[in-house]
């Protein structure tokens, strides 16, 4: 069996040392910058109890009923089988029903249904995993489901507006980056083969479109090598076709859909060949590739939510510097990053649900040191 992914940046999980600085730059901000700003607004973090499992490369996904459903992930125990919910009235986690199979690197998607598949991803038994589950959050149930066939970790899940969900791409024994996908049919509970990406990635993005193809960008081979191409995939044809390129190669970014319909990239990268604050926007009417304002610090294993008002928070990961606890707001119509509020403690690997509140639920993770978080905070535009 080949050992599951790597899991964490190269070098950061027993660091030397972790040199904690910010580089501040002294400029005079001309008012209406300043005006900008605050109209924006940093908004405001509260901690909330802890998880029962500290857990980092995990999933969780919001649930009809407003609670978010966190699943398996890697702990001090090793790889997990646990669940857990958050209820946003009480701001407190409970234990679900425990997984059929421990997982970590896995993806979880939120059927039509109100009911919630599980696939892939390894642990350190079985290494990469074709199994499938769904979780029924009015029975408290997880059922087997239809196995895909091919294990696959870091692989990304689309669902997909006809109700079926894409998963494509990964990493498989061999230590390879897959070019294939699969379709789940939630209808009859099976897989079948999807059309093959041109690029074989994992640690990319996929974006649903409002046209109902699906974007996906970056990504990276197991030799580390980032990718700068993009392809869409057409459910209608079940093809995929070349997009035009990024400006720059990444892995570990984040990928937001805009009100507008246009998709905005932000950050990635690893220790090799490093992290970046660059980010691009897609349009699709054009297929092409816009440079836009970078973000305030250099950042991968980011998280990225579009918030209510359509601005784009992002938090959390890490660069250099080590594991992060800042934040950032993007504003599509002033075409600007602004600061927002910091989270009470720096992380990596963690997961970001919008709450049907608004607020952003900000849950587990890691320190760039290797040790798992079983904290979690809300952030809210505005104090309450």
């Amino acid at each position: 069996m080949n050992r599951p992914p790597p899991t964490r940046p190269r070098g950061l999980r027993h660091p030397a040392s972790l040199a904690c600085l910010v580089a501040l730059a002294c400029t005079i901000a001309a008012p209406a910058a300043l005006a900008a700003a605050a109209a924006v607004g940093p908004g405001h973090w509260r901690t909330v109890s802890r998880l029962r499992s500290g857990r980092e490369i995990h999933a969780a996904a919001l649930l009809p009923d407003g609670r978010v459903l966190v699943t398996g992930g890697f702990g001090s125990s090793g790889f997990a089988t646990t669940a857990e919910l958050f209820n946003p009235q009480t701001r407190t986690w409970a234990a679900a029903s425990p997984m059929k199979v421990g997982r970590f690197t896995h993806t979880e998607t939120l059927l039509p249904d109100g009911q919630v598949l599980v696939a892939g991803g390894a642990n350190l038994e079985s290494g990469y995993l074709t199994e499938a589950e769904l979780y029924d959050p009015a029975t408290d149930t997880w059922t087997p489901t239809d196995s895909m066939a091919q294990g696959r970790a870091n692989a990304t899940a689309t669902l997909l507006a006809n109700g079926k969900v894409l998963v494509a791409g990964g990493l498989a024994n061999g230590s390879k980056a897959l070019a294939s996908a699969e379709l789940y049919d939630p209808a009859t509970g099976h897989w079948t083969p999807a059309g093959r990406m041109k690029t074989g990635r994992y640690f990319h993005t996929a974006t649903l479109l409002p046209d109902g193809k699906v974007l996906v960008t970056g990504g990276q081979d197991f030799d580390g090598v980032f990718r700068k191409q993009a392809e869409l995939y057409d459910p209608d044809a079940n093809t995929w076709a070349r997009a035009a390129s990024m400006h720059v190669a990444r892995t570990h970014q984040t990928a937001t859909l805009l009100r507008d319909g246009r998709v905005l990239v932000a950050g990635g990268g690893d220790r090799a060949p490093g992290f970046t604050a660059s980010t691009e926007i897609y349009d699709p009417a054009a297929n092409k590739w816009t440079v836009a304002a970078p973000m305030r610090a250099k950042r991968g294993f980011a998280s990225a939510v579009r918030l209510r008002n359509g601005l784009v928070l992002i938090v959390a990961g890490i660069n250099d510097s080590g594991a992060l606890r800042t934040a950032e707001i993007y504003d599509p119509k002033r075409k600007a990053w602004f600061p927002a509020a910091s989270m009470k403690g720096a992380r990596l690997h963690q997961t970001a649900t919008l709450l049907a509140s608004g607020a952003v639920l900000v849950a587990a993770g890691s320190r760039a040191d290797g040790s798992v978080l079983a904290t979690a905070e809300l952030y809210a535009a505005h104090k309450g």
